[in-house]
């Protein structure tokens, strides 16, 4: 027999020619297994969407604050969002707060010198 395809002789029990693996008209497979396919079942997979991530508010007030050198409203804005960053996972702006309470006590404490090195110098 040859290949329908390609032209290549084939041995008398081959199914599948040699060279181009198409399958030989006319031969029958002597002792292949048919396969079965049992269908799966369906699977259902439930896709919960992650929690929507937001900013602290008062983690950008505090840090806007601390810049503008409102030193006291920084410092309680960043305590609260600091801690409220810290207990609520999709809450985000912990830096931001962190800065806004550090720029806070920085500018009480140049505020302080200045009103110390003003007095002095009197």
């Amino acid at each position: 027999m040859y290949c329908s395809k390609c032209g290549t002789q084939s041995s008398e029990g081959d199914v599948f020619c040699r060279k181009c693996g198409q399958p030989i008209s006319g031969a029958v497979p002597t002792s292949a297994p048919k396969a079965t396919q049992t269908p799966a079942p369906p699977v259902t997979i439930a896709i919960q969407g992650a929690p929507e991530q937001r900013t602290s508010g008062l983690a950008i007030a505090s840090l806007v604050l601390g810049i503008l050198g409102i030193s006291i409203l920084a410092i309680i804005f960043g305590g609260i969002a600091i801690s409220q960053t810290g207990k609520n996972p999709n809450l985000s702006g912990r830096g931001m707060a962190i800065a806004g309470f550090i720029l806070g006590i920085v500018g009480i404490v140049v505020s302080f010198f200045v009103i110390l090195a003003i007095m002095f110098h009197l």
